[in-house]
């Protein structure tokens, strides 16, 4: 059995899940720095002021960007089930 078709799909669903989790994991840490520095420069260290925030700003993130990650995610999904016949007859 050929490995590359399934090391080109392995490729691409890391490729998806790094699209579609970058700019959440993006958003969180630069406002997680900003808070951070605030927190430092006025000593109020309480983690509930750190959370709320990024919590925010990670749900704005996604509301914006929830028609694009959805597109992806149905583009990548029937590409794959388009493609998984002729994976199974080559295989057998």
């Amino acid at each position: 059995m050929d490995m590359a078709p399934i090391l080109d799909d392995s490729r691409q669903a890391l490729q998806l899940a790094l699209e579609l989790g970058g700019p959440v994991l993006l958003a969180a840490l630069v406002v997680g720095l900003v808070v951070g520095i605030v927190q430092t420069l006025t000593q109020l260290h309480e983690p509930t002021v750190a959370l709320v925030p990024r919590l925010i700003a990670v749900v704005l993130v996604v509301l914006a960007l929830l028609p694009w990650m959805v597109g992806r995610w149905v583009d990548y999904t029937s590409g794959l089930l388009d493609a998984l016949p002729g994976l199974l007859l080559s295989g057998g």
